[in-house]
């Protein structure tokens, strides 16, 4: 669309994306880190063209050629769903062959495909350091693994970066949609007399075109009020938006320590067949304990919230839900107090179920919501 006049945006700005449907080599995204920025990239629905395979990355210099390196170290935690019967744990590894691991183990048919998000800071003289988490579907049948935190590390360079390069480990990428956002810099202030002509804002007769794919548009919100037994969104999901961010706020249920559950919509019917998941959680603050649960069979986003006026829980969800892969994850962090402590829980959902949904579910696994505010953003591309 065309502006006229001042321009408000500030926060999140796209400044890359790729968009694969074919067997291609690498996906190389040049010219694109400033100096000492944030990053957010979110890779969606990444399938190798042979089983069994990682998506890996790599940094480049401004020339793009690969940065100079001893090796890269990597670490974190991970789990299982959907009937792996495996146990999560943790590992750390020193990538010699010039990549790290993003995803690792991914399968290739149709709809087997796997999901990510990463912060970076990459172009800075010191070490590169990144932080990402992401799910994926194994390659076999009802077989889902989680990552739920991974850091990498790339030492011995001050060269920086201003790109990154993919690709699948030994073979090549036949699907994969990647999104690069900047984190603003700046912010636009109140125009006034004492405007400086640095502030970040275009001028107030130009006239053009805004730029596409930027920010979250909030597309649905609501609130409990005290008594309702779910929150249920019927037709907030739309082919206008290939990944969704989904907020959950002051969430207390009704019944002392009950789990927040979800469940997919389709139409105005909630799915209620098993769902798949796998958590890590840790507690503070009248606790110490920290554990790994694999193959739970329900939709678990806050785990045993408390019902005073001061416990509650809170949550960001990221989400395909028009996806027709199976099975449909949503992938999760969230913080929740229950009583003696506070509990930090990292984890995903899955639901093996090819249909593209249109809404979403939420409710306590027993009694009814006293509070919670749900709100749903489509990510602009």
């Amino acid at each position: 669309m065309n502006y006229l006049g001042t321009d408000p945006r500030e926060g999140a700005v796209l400044v890359a994306s790729s968009d694969v449907t074919s067997d291609t080599s690498s996906v190389t995204l040049t010219g694109i880190f400033e100096s000492e920025t944030m990053y957010f990239i979110n890779i969606m629905d990444f399938r190798p063209s042979g089983d069994d395979r990682g998506l890996q990355y790599r940094w480049l210099d401004g020339s793009d050629n690969t940065i100079t390196h001893t090796n890269y170290h990597e670490g974190g935690r991970y789990g299982y769903s959907g009937g792996a019967g495996s146990t999560g744990g943790v590992y750390a590894a020193d990538r010699t062959d010039g990549y790290a691991y993003i995803l690792n183990g991914g399968g290739n048919a149709g709809d087997e495909a796997g999901h990510a998000e990463m912060w970076c800071v990459p172009n800075t003289t010191q070490e590169k350091m990144a932080y990402h988490s992401g799910h994926y579907h194994t390659g076999t049948d009802e077989d889902y693994f989680t990552e739920f935190g991974t850091g990498t590390r790339l030492n011995t360079s001050a060269t920086v970066a201003e790109g990154i390069e993919f690709r699948a480990s030994a073979f090549n990428i036949n699907n994969i949609s990647i999104r690069v956002y900047k984190l603003g810099t700046k912010v636009n202030p109140l125009r006034s007399l004492k405007r400086r002509h640095t502030d970040n804002w275009v001028n107030s007769n130009y006239i053009g075109g805004t730029i596409k794919g930027q920010g979250w548009a909030k597309i649905a919100q609501a609130t409990a009020a005290d008594g309702d037994s779910a929150i249920q969104f019927n037709d907030c999901f739309t082919d206008n938006y290939k990944r969704y961010v989904i907020t959950a706020t002051d969430c207390r249920p009704s019944t002392n320590d009950q789990h927040l559950l979800t469940q997919w919509v389709d139409g105005t019917a909630p799915e209620t067949s098993t769902y798949y998941s796998t958590t890590f959680h840790a507690d503070h603050s009248g606790s110490t304990a920290t554990g790994i649960s694999d193959d739970e069979t329900h939709g678990l986003v806050m785990g045993n919230v408390g019902t005073d006026a001061s416990e509650a829980g809170h949550a960001i969800m990221w989400c395909t839900p028009r996806s027709t892969n199976t099975p449909k994850f949503l992938q999760y962090r969230s913080i929740q107090h229950m009583g003696s402590a506070i509990r930090y829980v990292n984890g995903s959902n899955a639901y093996n179920d090819a249909t593209a949904f249109t809404g979403i579910k939420f409710y306590f696994a027993s009694g009814n919501m006293e509070s919670g505010t749900i709100k749903i953003y489509g990510v602009n591309d």
